[in-house]
């Protein structure tokens, strides 16, 4: 070995503290490393395993006639889905402070306001 490379591995008579710390970051990046895999791993599990819970609870509600909602809620063809506007033409009849556009008047006082 040449006197050049001694000195370095020496590191100027640091080298019992600067060589472990070299191996303890190693270390902590090859832990880091794997701990990242294995949470990955496990992710990937977990997404593959709701996927196919989805599409067999989709082929279900197929079957049975319905249509799958977003979130895993089955429901009936042509059933208005939640947050769906309710219309006159469907035989609901709307609130009557959304007929007048007044909260505190009922529809059948519309009559006399322009009065």
């Amino acid at each position: 070995m040449t006197q050049a490379m001694h000195d370095y591995l020496l590191m100027g008579g640091y080298a019992g503290f600067i060589w472990p710390a070299y191996g303890v970051a190693a270390l902590v990046l090859v832990a880091f490393a794997l701990d990242s895999w294995r949470r990955v791993h496990q992710a990937t599990t977990a997404l593959r395993r709701l996927e196919s819970e989805v599409a067999a609870q989709a082929d279900r509600a197929a079957q049975a006639g319905r249509t799958a909602q977003p979130g895993g809620t089955a429901q009936a063809k042509g059933a208005a889905s939640p947050g769906t506007p309710r219309h006159a033409s469907d035989g609901n009849k709307a609130h009557p402070a959304a007929v007048s556009g007044k909260p505190d008047q009922p529809a059948s006082d519309q009559s006399t306001v322009g009065s």
